[in-house]
């Protein structure tokens, strides 16, 4: 896999995810966007509110990295991603197409009393920026560069695995949501 390459691909993942959350969610209403399937499981707004807090805080230290870069080549230089086992581990975890479920982490868990449409918008974005920091990241070396993860400091990921676990994390939380939007349709009128 090649780092300029699969920045663009990201990118793509991340227009398409933008296009289903503008087609699916957009339209509507509050009470949809609110309603749990039952009590232990999420709302597609708590399914958004989840990605948005765990993706603010890798996006703000990508942010920073590239912010960090200072003067910028005029063009980047490709490599071949190298993923670390922590990495590679957190990526199958969080994979839109493993079968595993991983439990959320108590400060990663959504509120009841959202606001939908204040949390729609922070989703689209957080997206945006992150689209916008993948313009950018191919200056940094993605194998070299560590992030830190959300379970502190002592446990890093590589902004290669940073980038790919992100996308695949949004994909897979979307699909939940698709899920939740499914089985509202059966109980809530449109």
């Amino acid at each position: 896999m090649q780092k300029l390459e699969t920045a663009q691909q990201l990118q793509q993942r991340i227009r398409t995810v933008l296009e289903t959350v503008e087609r699916e969610f957009r339209p509507l209403s509050d009470e949809q966007l609110t309603w749990k399937p039952d009590t232990r499981r999420w709302s597609i707004t708590q399914c958004l509110q989840h990605l948005n807090l765990a993706e603010r805080f890798y996006i703000r230290n990508l942010q920073k990295k590239v912010d960090d870069l200072g003067l910028m080549q005029t063009h980047p230089t490709d490599q071949t991603l190298k993923s670390g086992l922590v990495g590679r581990t957190l990526r199958y975890l969080i994979d839109p197409n493993t079968t595993l479920k991983m439990p959320t982490v108590s400060f990663m868990k959504p509120r009841n009393d959202l606001n939908a449409r204040d949390v729609l918008q922070q989703f689209v974005e957080l997206q945006q920026l992150l689209d916008e920091i993948l313009n950018k990241a191919p200056y940094l070396d993605w194998n070299q560069t560590q992030l830190m993860t959300l379970f502190g400091n002592w446990m890093k990921i590589n902004v290669g695995d940073a980038f790919l676990m992100l996308v695949a994390h949004t994909e897979r939380h979307i699909q939940q949501a698709l899920r939740v939007k499914q089985e509202a349709n059966g109980f809530l009128a449109k």
